[in-house]
């Protein structure tokens, strides 16, 4: 009656309105809770049906892509899609672990339980009809291989292995991409193709008294096969330099448990044994400049002993980690094979770290905790280059956590004071290079040049010169990156790379405008760019394309689109695959971009979106989602689903009737707390311009960081009903004081120079820490808060939520926490990612919709 008589109102007014010709007024608005609810069983159906699309790989003539189907159930179904057809799925299969296409149409396929199935993907054979699987897909010449572990394609797909399980004896068969046999090898324990597709293969032999075990390494070059090397210890692994002329043999020792290296030259096939008193659990071989010469990367673990009583711990101690997880003994070798010379760089440098930079004479150089005082997550390295010739060194500069080596290791790139700086090795001159826009360094193969990606767009650097030159247009807005260029990482938790790039060979270069919601990718040549696919609105990702350049494939979406695979070829792109067209609503789904100014009039934006079958003459309820900048996500499908790891899914709020706020937030000196607060009071404001939002009924919600901030801003703010926040700090000023299980190192980083962006410590500026401390403000809580976390958390104590709880139950304010004993900084666990989505919709509903369905949220 109440619903009706409002209408009957409504329409009076609008008819006295259009008599009258008054202005136009604001429509009244009715409560979003009095329209129909959608029942459980529409969201459960709408999860179940949802998927994810993931590209898996393209075949090298570009006909043919395998995609797989990610469902909630975990039932994973792998399609092989035509690239010039669209929607034609030649086939399916579910349970497949890995794929591998071959020449001539053909796809190897091996699932979990190891059958392999050896398929013509939609082939007519002469006499013979074609086949069809029990989903309707159409092969032919299907063959199926049982007890695999690996299969393994040679020669460009002509030619593939299956290795089959230990019931199999190890065996190792040896196919033409037509299915034709060539050879069988048994007993084999590990094998090795190289860079020009020859075999090379371990297999293990019992002699005749079954006592003793020997094991051989065997080459095969077409159809000869020929022994290289023999040895009793059970041999682990083997690769191949990078010259191509030596083999390395790694073999354990199954009494001490040590391992053992044995160099064999592929040119007269003799063995030359690594130095049997080195003693090493773990090692890595890198060949350097000169040929045969192999810098060894060992590592011995340390025994642990048991820890005396007390443990001493001293003020000036810079290896805390050793407190928490068990260390290691990292040493570096130079090893010369055929004359047995061993070179200790460690004792011969007096450095405890040594970086090859692919050069027989110079190292980088450094001891890692020289600068170490953990105000820093990662510290500052006073970086040298070790001269191996002359046994000395040579300070360079201290470093951040960024460093780039040229091919040969020529020169070091680094940024330092809003600058490129490029150091030669042989002469310690330094280049100063101007950091304005330019990112993501390359040095060519050649050593003459640099290409930076960065906004505005691509440019090649003269080394010689000294001066820029543009490799693409360059656009404002738009953030260039190179792919396919090489980087090998060079020292762990550090941006350090020998970062190389063949600009003598096609590679490719994304452009990207965020906020604008467009991208596009181009080829580069040479001097010339062809563009590989246009300028394009939405997300893109996942690209994929073939050796030849001539197909590319990729997953666009948007907000209001799920993600479809999209091949680009012969310059048109197409729509092959659109997934969750079932998912026929989101079509007309709304979202505005609101812009607004934050702490230190830094301009923000935040993304608003509309219920699902919004109508604008009812009011809705809202929910706010923080953490940091959050606009990027423009273009991103919130596919709907109860299987989220931090129990928050966009999609599901809106299909439940909410306007779902996603602000940015900007930092000002005042703290991470306050700025978060100013931030979001803002970005509130200009929302809530939007009169189809209930300002009564508006609920926060973080997790981690942002978190910690819902914490902050519950207890200085009355503009929310209700709040979520899961593994979050409370009280900054002790965790700031105690050790990060997580790191395994004080917290002190976190808050001085990390994420909390004091920029002091705790003893220089304490009322800074006091002032952006939840703890201390507790008892100004006003709107029921629910808490959660896993009790496994290494990141962020789960003790820190139990205390927030134990403050505002002493205050006796409206509290729930949910503690998850098997998860952790957010929710591994299947069951926990449900449940705790479950709990936090049924929160918002029972607080903003007035919902009181939830026996568990009022379980007086």
């Amino acid at each position: 009656m109440k619903t009706a008589y409002r209408l009957l109102m409504m329409l009076i007014t609008l008819l006295l309105l259009y008599g009258s010709r008054w202005m136009p007024v604001p429509l009244p608005l009715f409560p979003a809770q009095e329209l129909k609810i959608k029942d459980a069983n529409h969201l459960q159906k709408l999860s179940s049906e949802s998927y994810e699309i993931q590209l898996l790989k393209i075949s090298a003539d570009g006909k043919w892509l395998a995609v797989k189907k990610i469902m909630d159930s975990g039932q994973d179904t792998l399609m092989i899609l035509r690239t010039d057809v669209p929607e034609s799925i030649v086939l399916k299969s579910t349970g497949i672990t890995e794929l591998q296409f071959l020449i001539d149409n053909r796809v190897l396929l091996l699932d979990k339980q190891g059958k392999v199935e050896y398929l013509s993907l939609g082939v007519q054979k002469k006499g013979k009809a074609q086949e069809k699987d029990s989903e309707g897909n159409i092969f032919a010449n299907g063959k199926v291989f049982n007890q695999i572990k690996k299969i393994e394609v040679l020669k460009d797909g002509k030619e593939f292995l299956l290795w089959s399980d230990s019931s199999q004896k190890n065996s190792l068969a040896w196919y033409t991409a037509g299915g034709n046999l060539l050879r069988v090898l048994e007993d084999v324990t590990t094998y090795l193709i190289d860079r020009n597709s020859e075999l090379y293969e371990v297999q293990k032999e019992t002699n005749g008294d079954k006592k003793d075990k020997e094991y051989s390494i065997f080459k095969f070059s077409g159809s000869v096969k020929r022994l290289l090397y023999q040895a009793n210890r059970p041999i682990e692994s083997i690769y191949t330099a990078p010259d191509g002329e030596s083999l390395i043999s790694l073999e354990k020792d199954l009494t001490t448990g040590y391992m053992k290296m044995v160099s064999i030259s592929l040119k007269d096939f003799k063995s030359y044994p690594l130095d049997e008193s080195l003693l090493f659990h773990h090692v890595t071989v890198k060949s350097i400049g000169k040929e045969k010469l192999f810098f060894l990367h060992a590592i011995k673990n340390k025994t642990e002993t048991k820890k005396s009583s007390p443990e001493i711990w001293y003020g000036d101690d810079k290896n805390l980690e050793e407190k928490f997880s068990p260390q290691f003994q990292e040493t570096y070798y130079l090893w010369e094979p055929e004359s047995g010379q061993l070179e200790n760089l460690n004792d011969h440098s007096g450095f405890q770290k040594i970086i090859p930079l692919h050069n027989e004479r110079y190292f980088l150089a450094f001891n890692p905790r020289e600068l170490k005082d953990y105000t820093r997550k990662t510290s500052p390295l006073l970086i040298s280059v070790y001269d191996r010739i002359s046994n000395t060194s040579v300070k360079v500069d201290t470093i951040g956590t960024e460093l780039y080596t040229s091919v040969k290791g020529e020169y070091l790139l680094y940024p330092k004071n809003n600058q490129w700086k490029l150091y030669r090795i042989s002469d310690g001159k330094t280049v100063l290079i101007s950091k304005n826009g330019v990112e993501q360094p390359y040095f060519t193969r050649d050593g003459k040049g640099i290409i930076f990606g960065g906004n505005i767009g691509l440019w090649y650097y003269d080394i010689q010169k000294g001066s820029y030159k543009p490799l693409t247009t360059t656009t404002k807005g738009f953030q260039y990156h190179v792919m396919g260029g090489e980087r090998e990482s060079l020292l762990s938790n550090y941006n350090f790379y020998r970062s190389v790039i063949d600009d003598n060979r096609p590679f490719m270069v994304e452009y990207r405008n965020v906020m604008n919601n467009q991208f596009g990718y181009q080829r580069l040549y040479g001097n010339k760019n062809y563009t590989a696919i246009s300028l394009t609105d939405g997300r893109a990702s996942s690209l994929l394309y073939n050796p030849s350049y001539s197909t590319f494939a990729y997953l666009q979406e948007n907000y209001n689109m799920p993600p479809q695979i999209v091949v680009a070829k012969n310059g048109k792109n197409d729509v092959i695959y659109q997934s969750n067209t079932q998912d026929t609503k989101i079509s007309k789904a709304k979202m505005d971009i609101i812009d607004y100014i934050g702490p230190g009039s830094i301009p923000l934006k935040g993304l608003l979106y509309y219920p699902i079958d919004y109508n604008p003459s009812v009011i809705y309820p809202m929910v706010v989602h923080i953490y940091e900048a959050q606009h990027y996500l423009n273009s991103r499908y919130w596919r709907p689903t109860y299987k989220n790891s931090l129990g928050f899914n966009v999609r599901l709020l809106q299909e439940k009737g909410y306007f779902v706020f996603l602000p940015d937030i900007a930092y000002s000196s005042e703290g991470p707390g306050i700025s978060a607060l100013q931030s979001v009071e803002a970005a509130m404001k200009a929302v809530l311009k939007n009169t189809s939002i209930d300002p009564l009924k508006v609920g926060l919600i973080g997790q981690s960081f942002g978190g910690y901030q819902t914490n902050f801003i519950a207890t200085r703010s009355d503009l929310f009903k209700a709040y979520v926040s899961g593994s979050a700090n409370a009280d900054i000023v002790h965790v700031y004081h105690t050790f990060n299980e997580n790191y395994h190192m004080p917290e002190f980083w976190r808050y001085e120079s990390g994420q909390y962006r004091m920029g002091k410590s705790f003893s220089q500026n304490k009322e800074l820490y006091f002032r952006n401390n939840p703890l201390y403000r507790a008892d100004r809580v006003t709107a029921p808060m629910l808490l959660w976390c896993g009790m496994q958390d290494k990141n962020v104590n789960w003790e820190e939520t139990r205390t927030f709880y134990n403050a505002l139950k002493r205050n006796k304010k409206n509290v729930i926490a949910l503690f998850y004993p098997d998860d952790g900084h957010s929710m591994w666990q299947e069951a926990s990612k449900t449940d705790l989505s479950y709990k936090i919709l049924d929160w918002f509903d029972f607080y903003l919709k007035d919902h009181k369905t939830a026996i568990w949220v009022n379980n007086k």
